[in-house]
């Protein structure tokens, strides 16, 4: 095997393990959110969503900086550098999909029961799910894109 079929199933294999742990993530916040659906009165469930949210927070901005900062896509960007503004326009997605991230946690620790609706927080969050899977696959494509 050539040193640079390794190179692309390594980087691959990180990213599809990354990628993984994200998805994992999401699917657990979505139940959680379901969960309080059921009991929007109890502080102590918003409180440990709020926890799990801020977890959550961290582990996609270590994804995003392997995928982004750290190199696996800039590893595909050396190969292939015309895809140097598709890596830009990731990037500024991985902010926004952050600061929508950010919007949440704050609705939810600031939550209302008297005033605000956990469908319209877990209707969001599930907007933001599609919109990180939607990401992920551009990073899965533009890797494939770099490696080609």
């Amino acid at each position: 095997m050539d040193q640079y079929k390794h190179d692309f199933d390594g980087v691959r294999m990180c990213l599809n393990h990354s990628q993984s742990r994200i998805e994992r993530g999401l699917c657990d916040l979505e139940a959680q959110f379901r969960q309080w659906q059921a009991k929007a009165h109890s502080q102590s469930m918003r409180a440990k969503l709020v926890e799990e949210l801020e977890n959550f927070r961290w582990l996609l901005d270590q994804h995003f900086t392997r995928v982004s900062g750290e190199g696996y896509l800039e590893q595909a960007v050396h190969q292939a550098p015309t895809l140097y503004c598709d890596l830009k326009d990731i990037e500024c997605w991985q902010a926004r999909l952050v600061d929508h991230l950010d919007q949440i946690v704050r609705q939810v620790r600031h939550f209302d029961c008297e005033r605000d609706s956990v469908s319209d927080l877990a209707a969001d969050f599930v907007v933001l799910h599609d919109d990180i899977v939607r990401e992920e696959s551009e990073e899965r494509h533009l890797l494939e894109r770099g490696f080609a």
